[in-house]
């Protein structure tokens, strides 16, 4: 035990070490790149994290593990983007648009940064060694169109990450938006809602989303530790911590290709490399429940979503989403989830996030089966060619 023990240290070490000599934004000393805390924030934690090997029933030790305590103001841990941000995203948009480059098509090679650069590979390093979590401000949403926020957008990402189809539509920038959707049917996608939805995890590495318009009222964002709620379960109730880190059967919502099922199964909680993971018991689990050939809940898995569901809800923050925000988290560590929300009634007003999917190989390991899934590929149905609509009227 002590040799597997020490083993994952290594292999831990070896991993960290890499991502420690990126260049670190907040330790510049060249003045062109040097970065105010006092006014973009202090978003990064993981000079200070402390990880453990995971164990399975065992109490994790992880830097992805918070509470709503240790938060505080959402400007305080947020980075504010400066106007030589804007200057300097303004100047990758206009390279992208004068060498025709496609939207869906934007990447790090044709997506030229430099001081932003580094300022992302910190967010990538905070969203794999830190909170698991980065709030980003002041997106000038107001000095591009919807195409230069679209490009800019997808441009920042790619510094983390690469885009992913995120429904069978094959969008790879997805619109967060009241579409009407119902979200008890079986077959509908909780964001195409203005419902409050269950606790979720996104199937990708890190989700982002960027904020266009608010809501009239309500469309909070919460945000909860995955860390913190596998913890306070296994305190609480170890057989049920237990039965989280079994299969259970969740819906793919329709979005397969022929002759495929509709459903897989995943364990809510897992344990690999000596890493922990975590996916959502969110309505992708209760809309399986609805599809043949898909057993019924045993009475200990009832109760083990039921506290799963209470303990993510007692762990979780309310987080306000203003026009220019951007939040990025590791789906693999973190839960999120809205308020219900009551929207505008101008169509130009209404409440419209775009959302980004990025797979990161290098990530936090999960397991082969799930890295090699939807969470490592993105719906990804044969026949569907990627593209980054810049708005939806219907449900998609």
């Amino acid at each position: 035990m002590r040799a597997t023990s020490d083993r994952l240290l290594e292999l831990q070490g070896s991993r960290r070490e890499k991502l420690l000599n990126l260049p670190d934004a907040s330790q510049s000393t060249d003045n062109k790149t040097m970065m105010d805390t006092a006014v973009v924030g202090d978003f990064r934690t993981f000079h200070k994290a402390r990880r453990a090997p995971a164990v399975p029933m065992q109490r994790v030790t992880d830097p992805a593990e918070w509470g709503r305590g240790d938060l505080g103001d959402v400007a305080s841990w947020s980075y504010r983007f400066t106007t030589r941000d804007h200057d300097e995203l303004a100047a990758a948009v206009a390279a992208v648009r004068r060498n025709g480059v496609a939207v869906e098509a934007v990447r790090r090679e044709n997506f030229p940064l430099t001081a932003l650069a580094e300022v992302m590979a910190d967010v990538r390093r905070e969203l794999l060694d830190g909170r698991g979590m980065v709030m980003m401000q002041n997106f000038p949403i107001d000095r591009f169109d919807r195409e230069a926020c679209a490009i800019a957008y997808l441009g920042l990402g790619s510094y983390m990450g690469t885009t992913m189809s995120q429904n069978a539509q094959g969008h790879i920038l997805g619109h967060v938006k009241d579409l009407g959707g119902d979200y008890t049917d079986p077959n509908t996608r909780g964001y195409m809602t203005r419902a409050e939805m269950l606790f979720h995890a996104d199937a990708c590495d890190y989700v982002g989303l960027l904020c266009l318009h608010g809501a009239k009222s309500g469309g909070e964002s919460r945000v909860a530790s995955s860390v913190t709620v596998y913890n306070r379960i296994l305190e609480r109730r170890p057989d049920l911590a237990k039965v989280l880190c079994e299969d259970f059967y969740r819906s793919h919502t329709g979005e397969v290709n022929p002759g495929e099922k509709p459903y897989f199964t995943q364990p809510i909680f897992s344990f690999i490399d000596g890493y922990f993971s975590a996916t959502g018991a969110g309505a992708a689990i209760d809309k399986a429940q609805k599809l043949p050939g898909v057993p019924r809940y045993t009475p200990a898995q009832v109760e083990a979503v039921e506290l799963y569901r209470q303990t993510v809800s007692d762990c979780a923050v309310d987080i306000g989403f203003e026009p220019g925000d951007i939040q990025f988290l590791n789906n693999f560590v973190t839960l999120h989830t809205r308020r219900e929300y009551e929207d505008w009634p101008e169509e130009a007003r209404k409440r419209h996030l775009l959302r980004l999917w990025l797979s990161d190989p290098d990530g936090r390991p999960i397991p082969k089966d799930q890295r090699e899934g939807r969470s490592g590929r993105g719906v990804a149905l044969k026949g569907v060619k990627l593209s980054a609509p810049l708005d939806v009227g219907v449900a998609a």
